[in-house]
């Protein structure tokens, strides 16, 4: 009896142990969609890490996992809080400045931050991040939802572990 309580006692605190961890550290999820094609695909199976979303450190590029309304989303950061966002031309422009975008399936002609939902200039306020998919085809991004505030995004995609064939470890 006592040896059936140790392990008892031992499956209770490993069952403890990673309910913590899904909670504050490391979740799964699996892509629903194609909006993030050709980097994640529909089915793929990724883990997210909340610790850079917990202390700040989310950074432009990032795959991010956010909710909207009810809805979770991936989508890729491309402006932080204080930075300048534009397309000209197809080509992105941060803080005046020209970015390589080599992972978008498909370009924006023209864009402007102050043409956003809720937004009041060309620059990104505290606390929000401007998103786009990187199937630029598909809209339901900042271009539609407005700003992803902080208080929403639960993470970045840190891995992709299944297709085992495209085993990832970061998508900047």
């Amino acid at each position: 009896m006592r040896k059936l309580l140790k392990h008892l006692i031992s499956i209770i605190f490993a069952i403890i142990i990673v309910l913590l961890i899904q909670a504050f550290v490391l979740t799964g999820s699996v892509i629903k969609d194609d909006k993030m094609a050709p980097n994640l695909k529909q089915g793929d199976r990724v883990i997210v890490n909340k610790i850079k979303t917990t202390f700040n450190f989310l950074d432009n590029n990032d795959i991010i996992m956010y909710r909207n309304g009810k809805e979770i989303q991936f989508s890729r950061i491309i402006g932080k809080p204080g930075q300048s966002i534009s397309f000209k031309n197809g080509s992105l422009y941060r803080d005046d400045r020209k970015v390589n975008e080599p992972y978008t399936k498909n370009s924006i002609n023209n864009l402007s931050l102050r043409n956003l939902k809720d937004s009041e200039s060309d620059i990104i306020p505290p606390n929000a991040y401007f998103v786009l998919n990187d199937n630029r085809e598909n809209k339901n991004d900042s271009r539609t939802l407005g700003f992803v505030h902080q208080k929403d995004i639960i993470g970045n995609t840190s891995l992709r572990y299944y297709p085992f064939e495209n085993f990832t470890v970061t998508f900047n």
